[in-house]
Formats: structure tokens, sequence, C-alpha cells
């Protein structure tokens, strides 16, 4: 399964994160916004339909910063991960998550995420906060 995933940091530099629905796999982590790639969809393309679908951001640009693949045991997930730099829009739950907040990447828990998401943390990019 390919995934389109956005660390998407607003003008302080800080990092977009939404809580996973109860009802979910891994419900109740937190997670970085995205969402699965649909048949023939190219990952870029996915990110801005997935990211507008589930926090109504339109993202205006984003840089390719990696990819992490992790096998659980029921499958294998392929993270395309971008880093979302310009976004108009507030960002909004828009597909049942419990919780979302805008977070320093200091602040960040590796351990509060899914497994696969962990190694995400060694693609962001190192800024300066205050």
């Amino acid at each position: 399964m390919k995934v389109a995933v956005a660390i998407i940091t607003d003008e302080q530099q800080r990092i977009l994160i939404t809580q996973r629905p109860s009802h979910v796999s891994q419900g109740g982590c937190w997670e970085f916004p995205g969402g699965k790639l649909e048949l023939n969809e190219l990952a870029e393309d996915a990110l801005i339909r997935e990211i507008k679908e589930e926090v109504g951001l339109i993202v205006h640009e984003c840089n390719y910063l990696g990819q992490v693949t992790y096998q659980y045991p029921e499958k294998l997930v392929e993270l395309i991960i971008f880093h979302v730099t310009a976004f108009t829009g507030t960002p909004v739950c828009r597909e049942g998550q419990l919780s979302m907040q805008w977070a320093y990447r200091s602040d960040l828990q590796p351990e509060r995420f899914p497994a696969a998401n962990r190694s995400i943390f060694n693609l962001i990019p190192v800024v300066n906060t205050p």
C-alpha cells in the first residue's frame, strides 16, 4: 500500500499533526496528514488531494523528502514523504480525527505515532525554533 504523507510547516516552523480516529487501525495515535494513492495516481497528486480532503488545506508548494517502507504483520506500507512549505486555508479535522495540533519538532514524541511513521522523523527538515 502506497501512502503520500505531508510534513506541513507553518510560518513559525511548527508541524501539523492529527490524531487518528478511535475506530481505525492504530486509533488514537498521532500522525502526519496524508493518505493512500489511488490506482495510477502520482504521489504528489495524491498528497494534494488527501490534504484537501483530510484537513481542508490547499497545497501550493511541496518538496519530496524520501520514502519509508514498513512491514506490519498484516500489510506492507510504503510512505512517500513530502514537505509542504506553502498552503492556504485553516486546517480542520474533516475525517473524524480525534484532534489536531501544530507542534514544534522538538515537542513531537515518536512513540505516540504508528510504528511506520517513526522513521519519518529522520526526514523532517531541521529548522530553528524559538
